[in-house]
């Protein structure tokens, strides 16, 4: 075949897998739905990406540009059998640093950026895939992280990006006092092209650093000292909730940390000049709310945990929906409950481990993929588990993407006029839909059983 011959010689014949290989490439974190590309492509530099991509759009290919492969929405999924993979996981330089500024590959991975920082800095989004997920797999999602209620998610630490576009022209999309072009592809999830090179902002240390853990034997207590938290004046620099079902989870997994027994766990970190002030009220509201403080010298191994979590869901079952919805924190008491009754309703395990300080719940949602009827009440559950945050002024997702997975639900958020606008900016970009085709507005033919569950409403 020309074309493979053609791919071999930019950047050489083992970056180029047409064999079986290539079917690891046909999914991602979202293992529910599983695909196949026609080829894969490894680049090695950035010139490498350029002409690979200019070269598969001159032959009118479908491109999907896929980093770790961690993303949990199926936002890499080849859904049709003929689109191309240019993975990125290759291009992970770190080209400089200024100040308060890093300029990086969109292949580094996301701990890399801090680590490769001077050590009076560092880099805030940080997912719990923060080891493994890359820069631009975080930009294409605008990914989060348990920092995020303090520091924003990646879109405030974006400062320019240098894209390739569907037209296979290369530009640098630089901030102006009014605008910044580059966030017209944070969270587009490849659809409007690939990165190529990200600048992002980096954030000082502070000077200290404190967290306050505390346990509740009630979900709405719990919820509502984290409400209280706020009301109090203090913004924490990380709030992450996690309930009974996932502290089973996780003592029986390699993250078993001897956590307590208990309806809900609250970890809250505290950092800046005010800690010790900050402390007092905190555990002032824990206090107010019948939550125990915990007491250890050791508050790695509850973080520890906590970033272990997700895995530790493979105790329970070989596989789970992760949904990323956000709500209201004042409706948090109201939507953890209203969870529990819905695990109920679909004979479902459900644990909740979340971003509690800006309201963005990751209900674990688990099944047996080898058992159809489990997976359809998984999607049911995650179905009303949306309507329910939707229907209390919640949003859909908070940094995991739309995807496939999220498709329907990105049709009951948006109005008919907004949707139409991102449409358009869609064929405006990328009029012969060759970039990451199928994804977010899910205008292609249902291949398979369960994206039909996921894309359709009873």
């Amino acid at each position: 075949m020309q074309l493979i011959e053609e791919l071999k010689q930019i950047v050489g014949e083992e970056w180029v897998i047409s064999s079986d290989e290539k079917r690891l490439y046909g999914f991602d974190g979202l293992s529910a739905v599983k695909g196949e590309p026609e080829l894969v492509i490894l680049p090695g530099s950035e010139d490498e990406v350029v002409k690979v991509i200019r070269l598969l759009i001159s032959r009118r290919k479908k491109v999907i540009v896929r980093g770790s492969g961690t993303s949990l929405s199926g936002a890499t999924v080849p859904l049709n059998g003929d689109e191309v993979v240019v993975g990125l996981s290759r291009i992970n330089k770190v080209y400089s640093i200024e100040g308060l500024e890093i300029e990086v590959g969109p292949g580094i991975v996301n701990a890399m950026v801090t680590k490769n920082a001077p050590p009076h800095l560092f880099y805030a989004p940080d997912p719990a895939s923060y080891q493994v997920s890359s820069i631009g797999g975080n930009i294409s999602h605008d990914s989060g992280g348990i920092h995020v209620v303090k520091y924003g998610p990646t879109y405030n630490s974006v400062i320019r990006l240098k894209v390739i576009l569907p037209n296979g022209e290369v530009e640098e999309f630089k901030p102006s006092p009014f605008l910044n072009p580059s966030s017209i592809f944070i969270g587009a999830e490849g659809t409007l092209g690939a990165i190529l090179r990200a600048r992002l902002r980096l954030f000082v240390r502070p000077k200290e650093r404190k967290t306050v853990i505390a346990s509740f034997n009630s979900l709405r207590d719990a919820a509502n000292a984290i409400v209280e938290i706020f009301r109090s004046g203090v913004i924490p620099s990380a709030l992450e909730m996690m309930d009974r079902y996932s502290i089973i989870a996780i003592e029986k997994s390699r993250y078993k940390a001897g956590l307590p027994e208990s309806e809900a766990l609250l970890l809250i970190e505290l950092d800046g000049s005010q800690v010790a002030e900050e402390e007092s009220r905190v555990k002032y509201v824990i206090s107010n709310n019948r939550g125990e403080i915990i007491n250890t010298k050791d508050e790695s191994k509850y973080w520890n945990a906590r970033k272990g979590a997700f895995p530790a869901m493979g105790t329970i079952s070989p596989a789970y929906i992760t949904l990323d919805c956000n709500v209201l924190r004042s409706n948090l008491a109201e939507t953890l409950e209203k969870i529990r009754e819905i695990s109920k309703k679909y004979n479902v395990y459900i644990a909740n481990v979340f971003h509690a300080g800006d309201g963005n719940l990751h209900p674990l949602i688990s099944y047996n993929p080898e058992d159809f009827d489990s997976f359809y009440r998984a999607v049911k559950a995650s179905d009303e588990i949306e309507k329910l945050v939707l229907n209390n002024g919640g949003v859909p997702s908070g940094e995991h993407g739309i995807g496939i997975e999220k498709v329907k639900y990105l049709e009951v958020y948006y109005d008919e006029i907004s949707l139409d606008v991102m449409k358009r900016l869609k064929m405006t970009f990328d009029p012969e839909g060759l970039f990451n085709p199928c994804k977010m507005f899910g205008n292609c033919k249902v291949s398979s059983r369960e994206l039909k569950v996921l894309w359709e409403w009873d």
